[in-house]
């Protein structure tokens, strides 16, 4: 069982292989080392509902991006000109991902003018705006992976949500509009292991993942030490 307080066996050994060749590590080095060491050991450790964590700031509720606010950002408001405006517009995403329909509905100068209209409403500062949006994200980050060099054509929201509803159960507008990104993807996940078992080995395992992201962190501190 995972105890995050105590020295994984595994972080011990990468620690001390680390050290025998002269490496001095932080104690940030080591915190890191061995959640990632914890997350191979237990890679679903983390649950969080489905829906994720709300975070109430300034009069509106903030959520996790679902896949419908994850694919207007995208299209639309990454697109805003000047950074202060998308930062409204990615909050504008997470206020309004979970309703059908007419608030992401919006393109162009009609999406930021809804945006502003909605900001307009708010009775919080930027910067605790700011604090807020920080909490969200933070629920599906994830640790540093090495880069990616596959060459991998990406779903469209509607092939991924088609994908999940026929593989998964349930129907589109759930897994769009009714649940975290993050979950979706990990929903994926278990996809990717039912497929496994069935000898039809698929990309996203995420003892994988937390794998490649120990082996990553390890080559990094290597590499710091060697440009030190």
């Amino acid at each position: 069982m995972m105890d995050a307080s105590e020295l994984s066996g595994l972080a011990e050994g990468e620690i001390a292989a680390l050290q025998a060749d002269g490496i001095i590590l932080t104690p940030a080095d080591i915190v890191l080392i061995n959640a990632l060491a914890w997350n191979v050991e237990t890679p679903e450790s983390r649950r969080l509902l489905s829906r994720g964590i709300p975070v109430f700031v300034g009069g509106v509720v903030l959520w996790p991006l679902t896949l419908t606010a994850d694919d207007w950002y995208s299209r639309v408001g990454s697109q805003f000109g000047g950074k202060k405006v998308r930062t409204y517009a990615l909050a504008y995403a997470m206020a309004h991902g979970r309703e059908s329909g007419y608030a992401l509905s919006h393109d162009g100068r009609d999406a930021e003018r809804a945006v502003n209209k909605w900001r307009r409403k708010l009775t919080c500062s930027v910067r605790e705006l700011d604090t807020a949006m920080s909490q969200v994200i933070a629920q599906s980050q994830g640790y540093d992976l090495p880069p990616d060099e596959s060459d991998q054509n990406g779903m469209t929201i509607g092939e991924f949500s088609a994908s999940l509803a026929a593989a998964a159960g349930g129907d589109v507008e759930f897994w769009e509009q009714r649940c975290s990104s993050s979950y979706a993807f990990s929903v994926m996940f278990a996809i990717s292991q039912q497929n496994r078992a069935d000898d039809r080995p698929m990309d996203g395992d995420p003892r994988i993942d937390a794998e490649r992201a120990l082996g990553w962190e390890i080559a990094k501190i290597r590499g710091r030490d060697t440009d030190g």
